[in-house]
């Protein structure tokens, strides 16, 4: 991690202890500073969380059917003052719980 902070490849002939800015002027590698963003080396965290969404929507398909509601406009989300997910818009659905004996 060292090295990675103080290559000159990255911040050039300088000392990168130096309030230089004119350094991140010129034109670099687009990922050189997303170390855990795109690549090899990317956050473990994301892969687990797109397993992790998969599966819940693997199960709840499984546990649910999805029934178009048509011309409805009521929404659930209507009478919420505040809603933290990210929904699109014009698309009403309804799960209805799938029976036992279907498979």
């Amino acid at each position: 991690m060292y090295t990675l902070h103080f290559d000159p490849d990255l911040w050039g002939p300088v000392d990168p202890n130096t309030f230089y800015p004119e350094r991140f002027a010129t034109k670099r590698h687009p990922l050189a500073w997303i170390p855990f963003g795109i690549g090899p080396r990317s956050c473990v965290g994301m892969r687990f969380a797109l397993m992790e969404m998969k599966l819940v929507l693997a199960r709840l398909l499984k546990t649910y059917s999805i029934i178009d509601c048509g011309e409805q406009t009521y929404r659930a989300t209507d009478q919420l003052e505040e809603v933290t997910v990210i929904s699109p818009k014009n698309i009403i659905i309804r799960l209805q719980h799938r029976d036992e004996k279907m498979v």
